[in-house]
């Protein structure tokens, strides 16, 4: 009696484990890529860096060099707004910048002013007074596998700053969507 018992319990214990090894179920997800031409960007060779111009210490309003190249204000009277080339597949690209920029004055290293970024784009290079605005963290689309971006930026009204030359550096990503 004793042997049929456990005969029994164990024929019901692998029976259980028969039925609970089918309640598993597995499932799949594809992958893919997708393989675009090398993204490059690359700062122009003329435009080729943010230049406000020389600044009076005390200016009363904000210093504003506008990326479209057609509306500065309290500038210099030799300014450049720095143009980047992009380059790659017609594809979506994410932008990305620094959404100020400290510039440093060089002599004494203490000295400093803000710089507000503006960027502005067009996929052709010669629509530089009617780019429009690019937000940081916002999608343009390459078109002939190109668009450009110009960048100007504000600098708040200065009072009694420091005189000396000012630099910084304007960091900028692109990367595919």
């Amino acid at each position: 009696m004793k042997t049929t018992i456990k005969t029994i319990l164990t024929l019901t214990l692998v029976m259980g484990l028969g039925i609970m090894a089918n309640a598993q179920k597995a499932a799949t997800a594809p992958a893919s890529a997708t393989v675009l031409t090398d993204l490059t960007i690359e700062l122009d060779g003329t435009q080729d860096e943010i230049a406000f111009g020389a600044l009076s210490a005390n200016s009363i309003t904000d210093v504003v060099l506008d990326a479209n190249g057609t509306a500065n204000a309290n500038t210099g009277t030799v300014t450049n707004v720095a143009k980047f080339n992009l380059a790659g597949a017609n594809n979506e690209v994410t932008v990305t910048y620094d959404a100020t920029v400290t510039l440093t004055e060089t002599v004494s290293g203490t000295a400093t002013m803000v710089m507000t970024p503006e960027v502005v784009g067009d996929a052709e290079a010669i629509n530089q007074a009617t780019a429009a605005a690019v937000a940081s963290l916002s999608t343009v689309t390459l078109v002939s596998g190109e668009y450009f971006l110009w960048v100007g930026g504000t600098i708040p009204a200065l009072t009694n700053q420091a005189t000396g030359t000012y630099t910084g550096t304007f960091n900028i990503d692109v990367e595919y969507n």
